[in-house]
C-alpha cells in the first residue's frame, strides 16, 4: 500500500519538463490550485474534524501536496542551474528537445566561418543572452515561489496550532516526506 501512496503523491511528470519551466503557465496554475484545495481551505476543514484527527488530517492531505510543490518547484530550480552551466560553457541549447540532464546541447567551440554567414557568431552570442536571460527569469520565478510557499506552509502551520494542537508541524512534514532521513 505505501507504494500506491507514494506513487500517488508524485509531481505529475507532464509538468516535470524543461518546457513547463520555462513557459511556466501550466505549473503556476497547478501550484495556485493545489494551495487552493490545501492551504487556502484548511480552517473550514478543520472545523469539520476532530482534533483527535488533525495529524491524520496534516499527514493525509497537507503533507503530499506540499511536497508535490516543493518536488515541481525544485525541479525547475535545478534546470536552471543546469542551462546555466551550460550556457556558462558556451552551449546553446533547445529547451523543447531536451530532458533534465540537457544532453542535446550543442558544443559551439568550433570558430565561426565569417566568409560563409557573417551573422553566425552574431546569431550565437544572441542566443548565449537569451539562454542568460532565460536562466534569470527561471532562478528569480523559483525564488518567488520558494517564499511563497515559506509563506503559505507558515501561515497553514498557524491555523494548525490555533485549531488543533500546537506541534512542530514543519519537522513532522519532514519526518512525513522522508522518514529515513529524520528518524
Amino acid at each position: 500500500m505505501a507504494t500506491n501512496q507514494s506513487s500517488k503523491f508524485r509531481a505529475p511528470t507532464d509538468l516535470l519538463t524543461p518546457e513547463s519551466c520555462i513557459s511556466s503557465s501550466r505549473i503556476r496554475a497547478f501550484l495556485k490550485r493545489s494551495r487552493n484545495l490545501t492551504d487556502d481551505t484548511i480552517r473550514p476543514h478543520l472545523n469539520e474534524i476532530e482534533k483527535s484527527k488533525c495529524t491524520q488530517y496534516f499527514e493525509e492531505e497537507i503533507v503530499p501536496q506540499w511536497k508535490i510543490r516543493g518536488e515541481i518547484i525544485d525541479y525547475c530550480s535545478k534546470y536552471s542551474k543546469e542551462l546555466r552551466n551550460h550556457t556558462s560553457q558556451g552551449k546553446t541549447v533547445t529547451p523543447t528537445k531536451l530532458s533534465y540532464d540537457l544532453p542535446n546541447a550543442e558544443e559551439m567551440t568550433d570558430k565561426f566561418d565569417l566568409r560563409t554567414d557573417p551573422y553566425a557568431y552574431k546569431t550565437y552570442q544572441r542566443r548565449i543572452d537569451e539562454q542568460y536571460a532565460q536562466c534569470d527569469a527561471l532562478d528569480n520565478w523559483t525564488q518567488n515561489e520558494k517564499t511563497v510557499e515559506q509563506i503559505i506552509r507558515q501561515q497553514t502551520v498557524e491555523v494548525l496550532n490555533d485549531k488543533c494542537f500546537y506541534q512542530n508541524w514543519m519537522q513532522a512534514f519532514k519526518n512525513a516526506s522522508d522518514p529515513k532521513k529524520y528518524k
